[in-house]
């Protein structure tokens, strides 16, 4: 899931910068995409408008999507962490036990002698 992020955030970083330099006229739209009129420029802008509008649609659900995945993640590892507590416990209680019974047998064996 990181790596379908970082690639929907690469992706959408590119077309940014290339929206930025069309609109700077640092590249020119004419000799890229081949429009001669005035109407072909703004049918240009409004289509890169809604791809763009598109890719961070995308970029939203993708980023919901990978938060999603690391609360589920971070939940996980809670309930390994606390099945580990509950073992631990179940441990110390068996040992304790066990050490009690011994200490009980040690000492009915010293005073029946």
């Amino acid at each position: 899931m990181k790596e379908l992020k970082t690639l929907s955030d690469v992706v959408v970083f590119c077309y940014a910068m290339f929206i930025a330099l069309l609109l700077t006229d640092l590249l020119d739209h004419k000799a890229i995409f081949e429009i001669a009129t005035e109407e072909q420029a703004l049918t240009l802008y409004k289509a890169l408008g809604a791809v763009g509008a598109g890719l961070m649609l995308v970029k939203l659900l993708i980023g919901k999507l990978y938060i999603t995945s690391l609360k589920y993640d971070r939940h996980m590892a809670q309930v390994k962490i606390n099945e580990l507590k509950a073992d631990l416990y179940e441990r110390k209680q068996a040992y304790r036990s066990n050490s009690y019974k011994e200490s009980v047998r040690m000492e009915m064996a010293v005073a029946s002698n």
